[in-house]
């Protein structure tokens, strides 16, 4: 195709987003129009076709402000049909949210008893008539008001198939008549409307309870963040309706918990089955919307930006198809966070724009918007951007939250404004007095402090970021906030160690950080942070050699040859090479040449010796379809002593019986990580008979391998999911705290014909007793002679 080949003009870029546009691709249709308004801002036709990019995107009032642009050129033909299309989507979608609006203001007149149920509702929202009718049923004081909800109840299970709704008011009659139920049903209304804390929802609750109120316990507790809430207590009390609306929120709610808690993969494998019966209707009942919601929100946290976003969509449509205009924003919202996560700043833009044009006056939404928008720019290093965004929340007068000012305190290094400085003292002040907040984000926000005060004030900004340091290293390791004010606290005295061209105290922080004595010779270590980047070498006598970049112009994750021609050429003469790389540069094969001997080094210490067990071979597991992971082919055919696990065999607890014993463990499977969060790292494997497929971090992490193995890590993963090594090393890392003396794991797709020729002979070299990095590094070398470069480069050693 010739435009595929032509120049990337302004011109030529509109003509390929017109393109896009023909063939149903709105979104490389707004990639390539806004790479053409860049090249040329007053590029009418990029205009136009970037308004129709974000109309086919279904992002009706970004797409009529992108068509006002249009307009504002005043351009025969062009103007006038882009001022009439901009009207008509602006009128239809205030519309859809005039009813929704409408349908909610009488519905909240009813809950307070100032109007009887409009069940017209149920023609525009039947999620709204349900979620209606709940609240108008625990606002019902008395036996009269209860019994008047009979006849709603049986027109609303007409509707909906069953007789759920009848069986509900039934059960809210039988204990109606106590005096305390007028009381408790005035309050719950007064809480909607006043969107009460945590702490009053439980009071409620509680008083629900010991009043014999099931329905108003339930209500109450459904306003609970998961922080607070008691699962088993929802579940029983959502069980005992018989409804299946409640069924199907019990699950969200542990789900919601399990997320809070750190384990996304539970919360995934607590709802794919109302995912599948999602997938095959389409019952209000079922909650169909959140469910989708909740399992996009878990896939975000596991790094599967791919699922997450489509998830995501999916939930968008349900909603846009029930009317349901609150939670088009907040899906909004989300798909917008999850495209900044996934480095698309113009689809993040797209939906965030989109939402903010839905919610112009809410300094929540604007807040979310810009500080999301401001922490993908910064981290795209584009400060300027980022700059914009955050001082676009000068009109609202409320103090930042920690996104913002994790911006803020970054662009101290670039961009900074005088009034930085009271901004930054009135989110810490916020802070420090919202009890709400935990011990770790305490921490997190003076690691915060500390890293905008380093770069006026480096006295001040050291002691509060050892400060924070000191706090978060009080708490137990499970509180995924300390985790990163000790980790951001490090990395700040690192780099700004390394500006200063001040190595040895680099090196004592590396040490210091990992807990070990001293940085050994022949090592490596490398830490990096946004446009920030520091290497240090150790040579074979000791000398410490390093080199800082402080004006990085793309991010690390996006570049090779981060490690200096000089600095190789001084460890060349090692025997061995330990690297330690800090994310985001963990488990990264280019660190150093292939004809190196190297390991990234997760602990010090000498490796425990080889057990006498098994070689135990687990592969071709069959994880739930839900989760839409790329089918992996068989391992290679079973050699003599070998214990396999394959396909529906390949379960977590069998895979961990049989791991307990073993000398070497070889994994076939795809492996996943949410790096803020170690627990949540897991193989995906086959389910047992209690749906549990998830073969944690933490799972492996509690166990004791006696053989001490060796693990081989191998999957051929696709472009769509994110494996473990892409990110961090939390499963290598597991595998070695619970006994393993070193783990191999690949980072690119393995053809099956090459695995077994390259793994074996390596595999019985390192069982032989070979030094691990240099049988590698042979295995390598040997590799490319023959072969030439390609996928074994991606083999990686963790010890």
């Amino acid at each position: 195709m010739y435009l595929e080949r032509a120049p990337l003009g302004a011109d030529a870029l509109a003509t390929r987003a017109a393109l896009d546009l023909l063939v149903g691709k709105p979104e490389d249709a707004l990639r390539h129009a806004d790479e053409a308004l860049r090249l040329q801002p007053s590029r009418a036709p990029a205009r136009w076709n970037r308004g129709l990019a974000l109309r086919g995107l279904e992002l009706p009032f970004a797409a009529a402000d992108a068509l006002d642009d249009v307009a504002a050129l005043n351009e025969p033909g062009w103007s006038d049909e882009a001022r009439a299309l901009a009207g008509k989507l602006r009128e239809e979608t205030r519309r859809r949210a005039g009813a929704y609006k409408d349908g909610l203001k009488r519905c909240r007149a009813a809950m307070r008893g100032e109007a009887p149920y409009p069940l017209d509702v149920v023609d525009h929202s039947r999620r709204l008539a349900r979620f209606c009718f709940y609240d108008v049923l625990r606002a019902s004081g008395t036996v009269e008001r209860v019994a008047g909800l009979e006849p709603v109840a049986a027109a609303l299970d007409a509707r909906f198939g069953g007789a759920a709704l009848a069986r509900d008011v039934e059960r809210a009659k039988a204990t109606a008549s106590s005096a305390r139920r007028p009381e408790l049903s005035a309050a719950y209304a007064r809480a909607v409307e006043a969107r009460a804390r945590d702490i009053e929802w439980l009071a409620l609750a509680d008083a629900a309870r010991a009043a014999g109120q099931p329905d108003i316990e339930l209500g109450a507790l459904y306003f609970v963040g998961p922080a607070r809430l008691d699962p088993a207590r929802y579940r029983a009390l959502a069980l005992a309706t018989a409804d299946p609306w409640f069924a199907a929120l019990a699950e969200e709610q542990a789900a919601a918990v399990d997320r809070q808690q750190g384990q996304p993969a539970r919360a995934l494998e607590r709802l794919g089955p109302l995912q599948e019966r999602c997938a095959r209707e389409d019952r209000v009942e079922d909650r169909c919307l959140t469910v989708e919601s909740t399992v996009s929100y878990a896939h975000a946290m596991l790094l599967q930006r791919r699922q997450a976003k489509d998830a995501g969509l999916r939930a968008l449509a349900r909603a846009r198809r029930d009317g349901d205009w609150n939670s088009e924003l907040g899906l909004l919202l989300q798909i917008g966070q999850i495209e900044r996560l996934r480095a698309d700043l113009g689809l993040a833009r797209a939906y965030m724009d989109e939402a903010l044009a839905r919610a112009p006056d809410s300094c929540v939404t604007a807040e979310f918007v810009h500080s999301n928008l401001a922490a993908g720019y910064h981290q795209a290093l584009d400060f300027p951007a980022a700059r914009r965004e955050v001082d676009r929340m000068a009109r609202c007068d409320q103090p930042p939250t920690l996104t913002r000012m994790q911006v803020i305190a970054d662009l101290q290094r670039s961009l900074p404004r005088e009034e930085d400085r009271a901004v930054m003292e009135r989110g810490v002040a916020a802070a420090r007095a919202d009890a709400s907040l935990s011990v770790g984000d305490q921490a997190l926000i003076t690691q915060y402090w500390g890293r905008a005060r380093l770069e006026h004030d480096r006295a001040e900004g050291e002691r509060l970021l050892r400060q924070a340091i000191s706090e978060a290293e009080r708490l137990t390791g499970t509180d995924r906030a300390a985790a990163k004010a000790r980790f951001y606290g490090y990395t700040s005295l690192l780099l700004d160690a390394g500006k200063r061209g001040d190595h040895p105290s680099a090196l004592r922080l590396f040490a210091e950080e990992g807990r070990w004595p001293s940085a050994p010779p022949c090592s490596l270590w490398l830490a990096a942070d946004d446009e920030r980047l520091l290497v240090v070498a150790v040579d074979p006598a000791g000398k410490a050699l390093g080199r800082y970049d402080g004006a990085r112009r793309k991010p690390v994750t996006a570049e090779g040859g981060l490690v200096p021609a000089d600095l190789v050429a001084a460890l060349r003469p090692c025997p061995e090479v330990k690297v330690v790389a800090r994310p985001p540069l963990e488990g990264r094969p280019d660190l150093l040449p292939p004809d190196v001997a190297w390991s990234e080094v997760v602990r010090g210490g000498p490796p425990p010796p080889p057990g006498g067990g098994p070689r135990v071979v687990i592969s071709s597991p069959e994880p739930p379809a839900s989760l839409r992971l790329p089918v992996l082919r068989s391992a290679p055919p079973s050699s003599p002593g070998q214990l396999r696990l394959e396909g529906q065999a390949a379960t977590p607890s069998r895979a961990l019986d049989a791991m307990r014993r073993a000398s070497l463990v070889e994994i076939h499977a795809h492996g996943l990580l949410a790096p803020d969060e170690a627990e949540a790292s897991f193989l995906a494997l086959s389910p047992e008979s209690s749906g549990r497929f998830a073969l944690t971090a933490a799972d492996v992490r509690k166990e004791r391998l006696a053989g001490h193995p060796l693990v081989l890590l191998a999957a051929c993963h696709s472009a769509e999911t994110t494996t473990f090594l892409d990110e961090g090393y939390g499963l290598p890392k597991a595998f070695i705290e619970a006994g393993s003396r070193a783990v191999l794991a690949v980072v690119a797709p393995i053809p099956d014909a090459e695995s077994e020729p390259f793994f074996r002979p390596l595999l019985e070299r390192l069982q032989s007793g070979a030094p691990p990095s240099v049988a590698l590094r042979e295995a390598r070398v040997a590799w490319q002679r023959e072969r030439g470069p390609g996928w074994a480069d991606s083999v990686l050693l963790f010890e």
